[in-house]
């Protein structure tokens, strides 16, 4: 991934307190974007900053956001729309499918939370593994790409099976734009039980790496350009026994 215009920590977390999720219809996007599916893959694009999420506090703790880091001369913001995420590890406080003892960034044990992680300035690509907190068995989610303006640039869809083996089997989720863009991205899974918002960012991530270097053009495949707009949701708060 790589970065770009500087929106800050505070602005997009307003932006998240007021409007929540953003999901619904918009304009195309101008930029093309790439999926990979697998971390080795990804990092083997070019240099890479890796944000572990270690550097919030040990686990078990709370952060109080909107917070942020600076990690490689590099500012990683990181919001709720309940006001609160948990440094968890795998392990310690989350049993899932990372492996056993990786550094994760978790909702704060609610089901209709949000999970965003911005960046100081827009960057071209991004990826981690991500698991669902508290589903147990096969789940689906998205992560929601936004630019400085709050526009919704891309979905990528993803899709795993928790079950709790701490195994490193997680799915991975990268993404490279062919401009530097993406200034902020929401994590959502989809939560089929009718009495819950059926997207909410209860998921845990690992090791965020950040591209540091522009790959050769010639590299870059073309994915379909981003239909999904910017429409703001927020839900009442549900908490969940981690």
């Amino acid at each position: 991934m790589r970065l770009s215009a500087r929106p800050g920590t505070a602005t997009i977390a307003a932006a998240i307190l007021t409007l929540g999720l953003a999901i619904g219809l918009s304009q195309p996007a101008q930029a093309n974007f790439i999926q990979y599916n697998s971390r080795a893959a990804f990092d083997a694009l070019g240099p890479f900053n890796a944000v572990d999420w270690s550097v919030f506090g040990p686990s078990p703790s709370t952060i109080i956001t909107p917070n942020s880091r600076v990690v490689g001369g590099m500012t990683i913001g990181v919001a709720s729309s309940q006001g609160e995420l948990w440094r968890r590890d795998e392990g310690n406080g989350f049993t899932g499918t990372f492996a056993l003892g990786d550094h994760l960034l978790t909702d704060a044990g609610s089901e209709s939370d949000s999970l965003i992680v911005s960046f100081g300035s827009p960057v071209m690509g991004f990826g981690t593994q991500i698991d669902a907190h508290y589903i147990r068995g096969a789940f689906t989610g998205h992560v929601k790409l936004f630019s400085v303006a709050s526009v919704l640039l891309a979905t990528l869809d993803f899709s795993g099976v928790n079950t709790g083996l701490e195994d490193n089997s997680a799915p991975f989720v990268g993404v490279l734009s062919d401009i530097p863009n993406i200034s902020f991205a929401a994590f959502v899974v989809d939560q089929p039980d009718p009495n819950l918002p059926p997207l909410a960012g209860a998921l845990g991530i690992n090791r965020l790496d950040v591209l540091l270097a522009i790959p050769e053009p010639t590299t870059l495949a073309l994915l379909a350009p981003a239909l999904l707009g910017f429409m703001g949701l927020r839900f009442p708060r549900r908490k969940r026994q981690s």
